[in-house]
C-alpha cells in the first residue's frame, strides 16, 4: 500500500503540455482540437458566395489588411487562402461559428455556403489541398505553390504567431510524403499546361496570328512566356499602367507591345486570341464596358474572379471563362485512376497524421526532459559550491543527470518519499551530509515544479 501521507507527484501533466497562448496552457490534443476551418471549393451552386468572399484580385496590400482585419476582429490569428477555385479560413482557439461570424461580418455579407472543418479535420483537409488531392486535375502542382507562398506571406508579415505558422509546417511535410509515394511531383497536368495546350491548339489554325494578352502580373508575364515559347512574336499587352508594368520583367516588355488600356480603342488591331489575366474584384469587361473590338476572337480569361462577363462580348466572339476550364479539368482528370487514388491516400494521411501527432507528443516531452535535466544541473552546481564536496564536484554533474533520468522515466505518479529514497540510495561516494541536502533540494524542487499547472508555467 503507498503511503498517502507522501505527496503524490506527477508530472505527465507538463510532459503533455508545453503551449502557452494568451496565458492559457494547451495539450497538444486541445491545441489541435482549438483550430476550425471554413471552406468552399468553386461549383456551380456555389460560384456567387466564392467571389464574395475571395482575396484573389486584392492587392498585397489590401490583402494583408485584410487579415489584420479578421484577426482583430476575431481576437486571434486567421490564415487565408484564395486561388481561382477555392477559399478558405483558418481560425486557432475558436470555433467554426465564431469564425464564420467573423468573417461574415468583415465582408458584410449575411449568407454563404461554407463547409465546416474541425480540430485534425481541417489538418487532414488542407493536406489534401496542398497536394492536389482536391484539385480539378489531381496532383496538379501549381496549388502547392500557391500554399506555400500564402504561408510565407503570413509570417513575413506577423499575421500569424510561430507556434500556429508550425501547424501549416507539418501541412507541407506531409505533402512532400504524399508527393513522393504518389509521384505527382512529375505530373505535368495544371491549369498552366490546359492553357498551353488550348492556346496552341487556337493558334495552330491562323496564319500569322496576333496576340492580345490583358495585364502583366505574374499571369500576364506567363501567359507571354507560353506565346513566345509556341514561335509567336506579334504579341500585343495591355496594362493599367505600362511603365510600371516594364520594370517587372525588362526582357519580356521588350519583346512585346506593351500599351495601357487606354490605347486599346486607339489601335487597329484583329486579334486571333485574347488571353485576360487580369485581377479585379468586380469584372473589367461588362455590359457598360465592352471588349473594344468587333471582330471575331477566341478569348480565354484565366482571371478569378472573372475579368470579363459575357455581357461584355458580342455573339461572334467565343468566351472561355472558368466553368470552361473546370469541365476541361475534369474531362483530363478521368486519365487518373481517381477513386484508388483517393481511397489510398485516405490510408497514407492517416499514417502521415499518427506521425504527426506522436512528433508533437514528442517535442512536448523533449521540452519536457530538457527542462529537468537543466534544472537538476542547475542544482548540481550549488552542491559542487559546498564546502563537503571537495571531492564529489566530478560526480556531482553525472549524479544530477542519473536523478534527472529516473524522474523523466516515471511513467506515472510517484511519490516524494520515492523520490528522496532514490537519491539516498546512490552507490555514488558523496559525503552523508551533502547527500541529504541533495535529496531534501531535489524533493524540494520536484514538488514545487509539480505544482505547476504547464511546462510553460513551470519555466517561468
Amino acid at each position: 500500500m503507498p503511503n498517502l501521507g507522501d505527496p503524490n507527484i506527477d508530472l505527465t501533466k507538463l510532459s503533455n503540455s508545453s503551449h502557452l497562448i494568451g496565458g492559457k496552457s494547451y495539450d497538444t490534443e486541445s491545441l489541435i482540437n482549438s483550430i476550425s476551418m471554413i471552406s468552399m471549393k468553386i461549383n456551380s451552386s456555389n460560384v456567387d458566395y466564392v467571389k464574395k468572399f475571395t482575396s484573389e484580385g486584392l492587392s498585397k496590400q489590401s490583402r494583408i489588411e485584410l487579415i489584420r482585419k479578421l484577426r482583430d476582429s476575431l481576437g486571434s490569428d486567421v490564415f487565408e487562402f484564395s486561388t481561382c477555385n477555392r477559399v478558405l479560413y483558418v481560425g486557432f482557439g475558436v470555433t467554426c461559428d465564431e469564425l464564420e461570424k467573423c468573417v461574415m461580418n468583415i465582408f458584410n455579407q449575411e449568407q454563404a455556403l461554407f463547409d465546416r472543418y474541425q480540430g485534425i479535420d481541417v489538418w487532414r483537409h488542407l493536406v489534401k489541398v496542398c497536394s492536389g488531392l482536391d484539385s480539378f486535375i489531381i496532383g496538379e502542382l501549381q496549388v502547392m505553390s500557391q500554399f506555400r507562398g500564402s504561408i510565407s506571406m503570413h509570417n513575413e508579415n506577423g499575421l500569424i504567431s510561430d507556434i500556429n505558422s508550425s501547424f501549416f509546417n507539418h501541412i507541407i511535410s506531409a505533402n512532400r510524403l504524399l508527393r513522393k509515394e504518389f509521384g505527382f511531383n512529375q505530373t505535368t497536368e495544371s491549369m498552366l499546361n490546359l492553357a498551353s495546350n488550348a492556346i496552341e491548339d487556337v493558334l495552330s489554325k491562323e496564319q500569322d496570328p496576333h496576340c492580345v494578352v490583358l495585364g502583366f502580373g505574374d499571369m500576364g508575364r506567363k501567359a507571354v512566356e507560353v506565346l513566345l515559347s509556341q514561335g509567336q512574336e506579334n504579341i500585343t499587352v495591355f496594362s493599367r499602367n505600362p511603365s510600371t508594368a516594364s520594370q517587372r520583367d525588362l526582357e519580356l516588355s521588350s519583346r512585346v507591345n506593351l500599351l495601357s488600356f487606354d490605347q486599346w480603342e486607339k489601335q487597329d488591331i484583329s486579334p486571333s486570341l485574347i488571353i485576360s489575366t487580369i485581377r479585379n474584384i468586380e469584372p473589367t469587361f461588362n455590359s457598360t464596358n465592352v471588349i473594344p473590338i468587333a471582330e471575331p476572337v477566341k478569348i480565354m480569361d484565366f482571371s478569378w474572379p472573372p475579368s470579363i462577363e459575357s455581357s461584355g462580348i458580342n455573339n461572334r466572339q467565343e468566351l472561355l471563362g472558368m466553368e470552361y476550364w473546370i469541365k476541361v479539368a475534369h474531362k483530363l482528370g478521368v486519365e487518373w485512376d481517381y477513386e484508388n487514388t483517393i481511397l489510398r491516400s485516405e490510408e497514407l494521411i492517416s499514417n502521415i497524421e499518427k506521425k504527426f501527432m506522436s512528433a508533437l507528443t514528442d517535442r512536448n516531452q523533449g521540452m519536457f526532459r530538457a527542462f529537468i535535466y537543466r534544472t537538476l544541473e542547475q542544482l548540481s552546481e550549488q552542491w559542487s559550491s559546498n564546502e563537503n564536496s571537495n571531492e564529489e564536484n566530478v560526480q556531482l554533474g553525472a549524479f544530477s543527470r542519473e536523478i534527472a533520468t529516473w524522474i523523466c522515466n516515471r511513467e506515472g505518479p510517484f511519490s516524494s518519499n520515492q523520490l528522496s529514497d532514490m537519491v539516498l540510495s546512490t552507490e555514488r561516494k558523496i559525503n552523508p551530509i551533502l547527500l541529504k541536502r541533495v535529496a531534501s533540494e531535489v524533493t524540494e524542487t520536484i514538488i514545487q515544479i509539480n505544482g505547476k499547472s504547464s511546462l510553460a508555467e513551470a519555466t517561468l
